[in-house]
C-alpha cells in the first residue's frame, strides 16, 4: 500500500496534476496510473479506518450506556447547571470533611474536588509508587476555590485534573496518595479509600469514554468527506483516460 494515511492528499493530487503536464506518451501515462493507484490506496485506508473507528464506536456506547445507569443526574438549585455523580455516592457529595470526590458536568467534562480540612490549599497531586499528576492551580475565588468552617473545598477541571482522574483510575487496584498543595507545598495529605478511588475512576471512565466517542465521531466525518473527495476525483481521471 503507498498511502496509508490521507494526510498528503492534497498534496498528493497537486502533484498528480502538476506531474502529467511534465511528461508525454508512455511516461505520462504511466505516472497518471501510479497516481490513480495512489488514490485508490488512500481510499482503501480510509475507509479501513473509518469501519475500525465504527467498531470502537458501538463498543465505546455501549459502556457509555451501561456506565450511566450507575449516575443520577442531580439538579441542585445553587448549582449553575445539572451534574452527573454516581448514585452510591449522591449521599456522600457535597463534602463535609477532608476528601475526594468527582462529578460529571452536563458538557461531559470530569469535575475532581477536593476538600480539607484545618489548612488551605490550591492544587492536589496524587501519587502512586513512583508516578505522579498535579492539578492546576484554583484561585481562592470563593466560586470554585472556597473556605467554610475550616473546611477547604476547591474543584478543579481541565487536562492537569484529568491526569489526577486518569492516575487514579489506572492505579485503582493499588495504594495512591493524594496530596493538598498550597502553592506547591505541602498542606496535607491522605491515602485515598477504595470508595475514594472507585469513585474518581468511575466518573472518569465515563468522561473518557465521552471524550474518545466524540473524537471519533469526528474523525469519521473528516474520513468520509476525504472519500468523497477522493472519489470524485479518481472517477473524473477515469472518464478523462476511459479507464
Amino acid at each position: 500500500m503507498r498511502i496509508t494515511t490521507a494526510a498528503p492528499l492534497l498534496l498528493l493530487l497537486l502533484a498528480g496534476a502538476a506531474g502529467c503536464k511534465k511528461y508525454t506518451g508512455e511516461k505520462a501515462a504511466q505516472q497518471r496510473q501510479e497516481w490513480l493507484a495512489s488514490l485508490s490506496d488512500s481510499i482503501t485506508a480510509l475507509n479501513g479506518r473509518r469501519a475500525a473507528d465504527s467498531l470502537r464506536l458501538e463498543e465505546l456506547r455501549g459502556t457509555i450506556a451501561e456506565s450511566l445507569a450507575s449516575f443520577t443526574q442531580v439538579a441542585n438549585p445553587r448549582e449553575v447547571e445539572p451534574y452527573y455523580i454516581l448514585s452510591r455516592f449522591k449521599g456522600a457529595y457535597p463534602l463535609s470533611g477532608t476528601g475526594v470526590a468527582a462529578r460529571m458536568m452536563r458538557n461531559e467534562q470530569a469535575e475532581l474536588i477536593a476538600a480539607l480540612r484545618g489548612a488551605r490549599f490550591n492544587a492536589v497531586r496524587a501519587v502512586s509508587g513512583s508516578q505522579s499528576a498535579t492539578s492546576a492551580t484554583g484561585p481562592a475565588d470563593q466560586a470554585l476555590n472556597y473556605t467554610a468552617g475550616g473546611l477547604t473545598t476547591v474543584a478543579f477541571t481541565g487536562a492537569e485534573a484529568d491526569s489526577v482522574c486518569r492516575l487514579i483510575a489506572d492505579h485503582r487496584a493499588e495504594p495512591v496518595t493524594l496530596e493538598y498543595l498550597q502553592n506547591g507545598s505541602v498542606a496535607g495529605k491522605i491515602t485515598l479509600s477504595a470508595d475514594q478511588k472507585t469513585w474518581v475512576a468511575d466518573t472518569w471512565d465515563l468522561c473518557s469514554a465521552n471524550i474518545e466517542a466524540h473524537r471519533l465521531e469526528k474523525s469519521q466525518l473528516t474520513d468520509s468527506r476525504k472519500i468523497e473527495i477522493l472519489e470524485v476525483k479518481l472517477r473524473e481521471q477515469r472518464e478523462a483516460t476511459g479507464k
